[in-house]
């Protein structure tokens, strides 16, 4: 019988110091979840061990089904959903927050009195049954007064009818945060990622904004902290669509957000990923024809050449040379790490960039062998294109003049290469000069 993970979700999720999605970024590519339908699938938040998510089901006219599935730890997958219509009757609308410690959710939910979506939330009881939603007490938005303290800016935001609201939330420090996504007019351009902080057992402060190294004049949405991560989807300097970035806490702040690997984001919509210390899932839209999917990691699996069980295979030599285009930097396999003895002819490649950088731009072009889909080898050879890109402007050659061109197994040097040191050879980087276009 398959293993069901048990998921510490205990306000807010266990504290963790590394990176959940970096253990997926080689030697897995993502996959439609078994759970998927015919129609978008997507809102995903955690219950206790289970995921809940929504199906917009298009032939009833676009309502909104709540739906529970278990995670199989083994598989980093979904299993066993069932249609929820206690759930669904709650109005739950995009995902939610849930802290196990008072067995509570918060979620945005319509409420009619100010025409905008509002965080809500809702208690299971002891027979397993949600109340009512009842809608938070958030300083600003209903003019309560504190204990010594003069009106809090009463209405500044239902006295903007139609205003859209408070989206997707998501718990953090142990309960006592909740960030959430909100298109406030005070914000840094579109929707924005906000958080409100709870001041006693039935209020919490005035929303507050974390910043631009959070936000920017794009649109943010679909916040997930886990630990000292904060996870969200933005369509600013991405791939196309919408992209996933990741900032970290530096003190009491969040650092710089980075865009995570290309593994993850695609052209299409790639958000709402969320995640423990050994399952992640997120949505996409990145196949073509079909609607807006639940994705999860599956080991890629290849096939090893004869030799690699027999002895390890010797590095290449260090190719000498001193015009472009210039071929150099072998991987090993499966990897986009630089093998430490192309360090020196890093080196040599600079030097030469600079004498014709003037006039010049360059175009970097990554490949990989033949070993994997080809859609996971278009992905790896941009990432060691992206790499050697990285190196080369950390010793000072502009970013904006190395043009990134993956090109998978598509062009390799040995066509039907069976022995180690032949695929070795395949997987390489290649840096060109272009003439500027003036």
């Amino acid at each position: 019988m398959k293993k069901i993970i048990t998921i510490v979700l205990a306000i807010g999720l266990a504290t963790s110091a590394f990176a959940i999605h970096e253990k997926y970024v080689q030697g897995y590519e993502f996959k439609p979840s078994k759970v998927n339908t015919e129609s978008n699938d997507r809102a995903m938040s955690f219950l206790k061990n289970k995921v809940v998510y929504s199906v917009q089901d298009t032939a009833a006219g676009s309502a909104i089904k709540l739906y529970v599935a278990d995670v199989i730890e083994q598989d980093i997958e979904l299993d066993n959903a069932e249609f929820s219509q206690e759930l669904t009757d709650l109005g739950i609308f995009g995902t939610f927050a849930y802290d196990e410690s008072l067995n509570k959710i918060y979620f945005s939910h319509y409420d009619k009195a100010t025409k905008n979506y509002m965080l809500y939330e809702s208690t299971q009881t002891e027979e397993k049954t949600w109340t009512s939603p009842k809608r938070l007490k958030i300083a600003g938005l209903q003019g309560y007064r504190k204990d010594g303290s003069p009106l809090v800016n009463a209405g500044w935001l239902y006295r903007a009818p139609g205003l859209s609201g408070f989206f997707n939330p998501t718990l953090a420090d142990g309960g006592k945060r909740i960030y959430f996504s909100a298109d406030f007019p005070i914000g840094n351009g579109e929707r924005d990622i906000w958080y409100v902080e709870k001041e006693d057992d039935t209020h919490w402060s005035m929303p507050q904004n974390p910043g631009t190294n959070v936000n920017t004049k794009g649109k943010e949405d679909y916040p997930f902290v886990i630990g000292d991560k904060l996870y969200f989807s933005s369509d600013t300097e991405t791939n196309g669509g919408t992209d996933l970035f990741v900032s970290e806490k530096e003190g009491n702040a969040w650092g710089v957000a980075k865009p995570l690997d290309s593994v993850y984001n695609s052209s299409a919509d790639d958000y709402n990923l969320i995640g423990t210390e050994n399952t992640i899932f997120f949505v996409s839209g990145r196949h073509e024809g079909y609607a807006d999917d639940i994705y999860r990691p599956a080991r890629l699996l290849l096939e090893p050449c004869p030799t690699l069980a027999e002895s390890t295979p010797e590095s290449e030599p260090i190719i000498q040379m001193k015009t472009f285009p210039w071929k150099l930097f072998y991987f090993d396999f499966d990897k986009d790490i630089l093998n430490e003895e192309f360090l020196i002819e890093l080196d040599q490649l600079y030097n030469t960039m600079i004498d014709f950088m003037q006039d010049n731009d360059f175009v970097i072009r990554g490949h990989t062998d033949s070993r994997g889909t080809d859609e996971y080898n278009m992905r790896l050879s941009k990432r060691r294109a992206q790499r050697i890109q990285k190196l080369l402007a950390e010793k000072g050659i502009p970013a904006k003049i190395m043009h990134i061109e993956p090109y998978g197994e598509s062009q390799p040097v040995i066509p039907d290469a069976q022995t180690e040191e032949e695929h070795a050879q395949n997987r390489r980087v290649e840096v060109d000069i272009v003439r500027k276009n003036n």
